[in-house]
């Protein structure tokens, strides 16, 4: 955001670039993260009286939003705790109505995390055409922490299941370099929630909340593709999609659950090209 007004003078928009580097959303914050008790909460922290922190509200996201919609820029924004979600949700709708009452293009808006939402607000993001770009990692970490301070609200966290179920628009990532790029660890956390040591037990954390391997291959490509305007040249193997794929040594849909996080690619073809051969041997 603090190089938005430069970039709008230049001319430049999402989607402006090339197939190697390209200019996405204008990316905000609307509060902290869950284990300083930073992210902002509609009430209190477990054991506490904190409600977390609040950086950015819907007004000030909604002026921002109209700023940058203007010149075509879509707006990812960080929100973790269920009143910042809220807050987002809500901006987003405010934004929508000024899209359509100003003639703008419908923008592919965004919620970056998405961590925990209130249950009357998981319906919102598909009636708002909002992307939930969300990380299935993030479960494996915060699993516990989520539990001491959400207590019986953490069923509403990492609500990957549910999102998808409202027919909302789910991305998948890794929040390198927080997390581990390696998607196999985010698929196997996204099909079992549970840690590599097999932790909290046979079902996971939160199991009503699992997805599919096809749901969260989905999620790591085609829904990723759309997320950032590509969904026409990437994400699938398909006749005039970019040849970007990898060579598996095994079929992951043959595979226990446990083992996914163990796969390894033979080798990389990146437009076409072998880049990397023989990773697995």
């Amino acid at each position: 955001m603090d190089d938005a007004p430069h970039a709008l003078r230049l001319g430049l928009r999402s989607g402006f670039g090339n197939m190697w580097l390209r200019i996405g959303n204008v990316k905000l914050f609307a509060d902290g993260a869950l284990g300083p008790q930073t992210a902002a909460m509609l009430q209190p922290y477990e054991g506490s009286d904190s409600l977390g922190t609040t950086i950015l509200d819907k007004e000030e996201i909604v002026e921002i939003g109209q700023q940058v919609a203007k010149q075509g820029f879509g707006l990812a924004i960080h929100a973790i705790g269920d009143r910042a979600n809220h807050e987002v949700l809500d901006a987003y709708a405010e934004l929508r109505r000024m899209e359509v009452a100003a003639g703008l293009p419908h923008l592919r808006h965004r919620i970056e995390h998405v961590q925990l939402l209130h249950p009357q607000d998981i319906p919102r993001l598909a009636e708002l055409d909002v992307i939930a770009s969300m990380q299935p990692y993030h479960v494996i970490s915060d699993m516990f922490t989520a539990d001491r301070h959400w207590g019986q609200r953490a069923q509403y966290s990492y609500a990957w299941q549910s999102v998808l179920s409202s027919g909302a628009k789910l991305a998948f990532g890794s929040d390198a370099p927080v997390e581990s790029p390696n998607p196999f660890w985010g698929l196997h956390a996204a099909v079992t929630r549970r840690r590599a040591d097999g932790l909290p037990g046979a079902e996971g954390w939160q199991p009503q909340e699992r997805v599919s391997l096809m749901a969260a291959l989905q999620g790591y490509t085609t829904g990723a593709a759309y997320a950032s305007g590509w969904e026409n040249q990437l994400g699938q193997i398909q006749p005039g999609f970019l040849a970007d794929l990898i060579v598996l040594e095994r079929d992951i849909f043959d595979l226990p659950p446990s083992e996914l996080r163990d796969i390894q690619p033979l080798a990389v073809m990146v437009g076409g090209d072998w880049v990397v051969q023989g990773i697995g041997n």
